[in-house]
């Protein structure tokens, strides 16, 4: 991410702050560890999933664009424990791990972290990733950034690390502090194919000497009261919720458009035939009033109705971040075969400034969210 992208990572982290391997892989689920290692006869300690638990982390779902991470724990062909993150939903992972949890009152002395990361991508191919460690730091909250990145084969997996770089972003014993990695590019996404999951070998801890900090393999994540969960309250379920490609953008206001996307039939990334029966789109945003929905078609042929065809939201979520439109709202102001005339969708305000961090497609499932 280069230029916007960077001001995205720096509003999600802002955001944060604020609230096939093989066959032979094996799963395993989350549960208590075997408490605090001891060093080997060379002083390493083991890995931290040695123990099979990985509670002490959480997929954060609540910044507009982060998408469902799944994770669970593998075993590798080495016979040494993995943490897997699926991240075939689309979007940005947000993964929090709990330094409070792991490291307790030794939290203090903590100077860096490393983590030993691997792209694994569906398709069995290499595709260069880069993200932000974000380190949510001491009473305060106070953060900084680290970008991590694996960009060459030859070279996966890498060491990501982040540093605490001064006395503000120190932690401190009794707060909530945590690690955020995401990841924020990833070039199979260019590619147009599926995004690659992460593999996470080992996460490693060290004070001002370069010493490592045994943590503690047993623990929990202890997270502030909602941290974590997206704002779903008024929202329709979805079903198969897709990301759509290239979907963020902003407006000042004036009733601009934030973000514009042809239609496949043009050449664009958006499937006109997913606007069918049950659809539903998720537009998640930023701004003091709800976005509209556009629609547009110039191809000959094509209703009146459909050269600009403008779809309020059926519902909005109750901080005002996520809007969702119909299929019968969008097929009542269309008025015409979409997969036959449409051949742009627009996301515009409605006179206050907006930005759009992400845009998905999915099957209604009806009801609200709970």
């Amino acid at each position: 991410m280069v230029g916007n992208g960077k001001m995205r990572t720096k509003r999600r982290a802002a955001a944060i702050a604020l609230a096939a391997l093989t066959s032979a892989a094996v799963a395993l689920s989350a549960c208590a560890g075997g408490g605090t290692p001891s060093p080997d006869a060379d002083g390493r300690l083991p890995g931290i999933f040695s123990g099979g638990n990985f509670a002490f982390m959480m997929s954060y779902e609540a910044s507009p664009d982060a998408c469902r991470s799944v994770m669970s724990l593998i075993e590798t062909p080495e016979g040494e424990k993995a943490l897997y993150i699926d991240v075939s939903s689309g979007g940005t992972p947000y993964i929090a791990i709990d330094a409070s949890s792991l490291l307790g009152v030794e939290v203090s002395r903590l100077r860096s972290m490393e983590a030993e990361i691997e792209v694994v991508n569906p398709g069995g191919e290499f595709y260069a990733v880069s993200g932000t460690i974000v380190a949510v730091s001491g009473e305060d909250g106070l953060h900084s950034n680290d970008p991590w990145s694996v960009y060459l084969p030859g070279k996966n997996p890498n060491t990501a690390r982040a540093v605490l770089g001064g006395e503000k972003e120190f932690f401190v014993p009794g707060a909530y502090n945590m690690f955020i990695l995401s990841k924020d590019v990833d070039n199979a996404r260019a590619a147009g194919v599926p995004p690659s999951n992460l593999l996470i070998h080992d996460i490693r801890f060290y004070d001002g000497n370069g010493d490592n900090l045994a943590p503690d393999l047993s623990a929990g994540f202890d997270s502030p009261e909602g941290f974590g969960r997206p704002d779903r309250t008024n929202l329709m379920p979805v079903e198969g919720e897709t990301a759509l490609q290239g979907a963020a953008g902003e407006s000042a206001g004036g009733w601009g458009q934030a973000v514009t996307i042809p239609a496949s039939r043009n050449g664009g990334s958006f499937d006109a035939a997913v606007i069918a029966p049950g659809c539903v789109i998720t537009v998640y945003y930023a701004s003091d009033l709800p976005p509209e929905l556009i629609l547009q078609s110039w191809t000959e042929g094509a209703p009146e109705s459909a050269g600009w065809a403008k779809v309020a939201p059926a519902r909005v979520n109750g901080s005002g971040t996520a809007a969702q439109y119909t299929y019968e709202d969008m097929a009542a102001a269309f008025g015409g075969d979409f997969g036959l005339y449409l051949d742009q969708i627009f996301v515009g305000d409605t006179g206050a400034k907006l930005s759009v961090y992400s845009i998905s497609t999915g099957t209604g499932m009806g009801g609200e969210a709970r």
